[in-house]
């Protein structure tokens, strides 16, 4: 039995207890807040053992396996690592990190404290993430040649001001939003990045709106991710035979293909929902004993923060014309 701690007691936390109570040979134990009430009161809704009103306590406890983090962004990369040297088994949620630098860090401590570490990009572990990868792979669109990645939501002002979203170090849409795309981008293209444009409204340190405009090798690529436009999730996938449009891009279910001017409907709902795939995922690793996924390594986190970093860089300050 896996005996799982997480950190972090919010809604988030919440949507991954649940869906654990569904997975065989896992256990909720512990779970750990800033508030050792939150905490109890966290553990008493889902039965969890124990409760801890400080993160290293519950990563002192010999009884815990794995841990679940869901901190704010900036957290991430600390408490993994602190994980990691209290040979923890990690699932770190999305972004893992702020940017590349720290992904790196995570790998240099893996390899003194070699346990299994992986970013929660549940998207990847998704049936209809799984399903599209399959006809791409297979040529069913042939070579890609274009991708434009949406993730825009519209939220008030005065509910981002205040939280972790509008930090300028580790908020806005681009890196809380703009992972998701990227996942999408890089597990398919490789190549040379050329940024040709991105335009950013940025407010007190952080991007409300990104839209960034670029190559990889050969294919263009658009990224748009925002917090105050109206909302649209969607990838579309154009290929050399056909293309591939993806709704709710973070969580899909829905996937439309076009081929000879002939639509195709492809529906996969989720097993249980859309936090079991990289759950289920996550606990076959550390049954067999690995310390890196084939769905979403390492590197592939890396990938991702690398790409964020450099449309970040290539952010202006000036608010763009919608």
């Amino acid at each position: 039995m896996i005996r799982w701690g997480i950190i972090g007691a919010g809604k988030i936390a919440e949507r991954f207890a649940k869906s654990l109570q569904h997975e065989a040979y896992s256990e909720l134990y512990a779970v750990s807040c800033r508030t050792l009430q939150k905490a109890q009161d966290f553990a008493d809704k889902y039965h969890a053992c124990i409760a801890y009103g400080n993160y290293k306590q519950l990563l002192e406890d010999h009884h815990v396996d794995a841990v679940y983090i869901t901190l704010p962004h900036g957290f991430h990369y600390l408490w993994s690592i602190e994980a990691l040297k209290h040979h923890k088994a990690v699932l770190v949620e999305k972004p893992a990190g702020i940017n590349a630098i720290e992904i790196e860090g995570i790998q240099e401590v893996q390899k003194e404290y070699p346990q299994l570490w992986m970013e929660a990009m549940k998207t990847r572990f998704t049936p209809l993430y799984q399903k599209v990868k399959q006809l791409i792979d297979e040529d069913t669109i042939g070579s890609i040649v274009s991708m434009q990645a949406t993730l825009n939501t519209n939220q008030p002002i005065d509910k981002i001001s205040g939280t972790y979203l509008s930090n300028p170090v580790y908020g806005g849409a681009l890196l809380d939003c703009g992972c998701y795309c990227a996942t999408w981008i890089t597990d398919y293209l490789t190549g040379r990045v050329r940024i040709d444009r991105v335009d950013a409204d940025i407010q007190d340190g952080y991007d409300l709106h990104t839209i960034a405009q670029m190559h990889i090798g050969d294919t263009q690529v658009v990224l748009e991710t925002a917090m105050n436009q109206p909302e649209k999730k969607e990838i579309i996938i154009q290929g050399t035979k056909g293309s591939i449009k993806v709704q709710d891009l973070h969580r899909p279910t829905h996937a439309e293909i076009v081929m000879d001017g002939q639509s195709q409907q492809i529906d996969c709902p989720y097993v249980v929902d859309d936090f079991y795939g990289e759950i289920h995922h996550f606990v076959q690793l550390l049954q067999q004993g690995k310390q890196d996924s084939d769905v979403m390594s390492i590197e592939d986190s890396h990938k991702t923060a690398m790409l964020l970093d450099r449309i970040k860089d290539a952010s202006t300050p000036d608010p763009i014309e919608i």
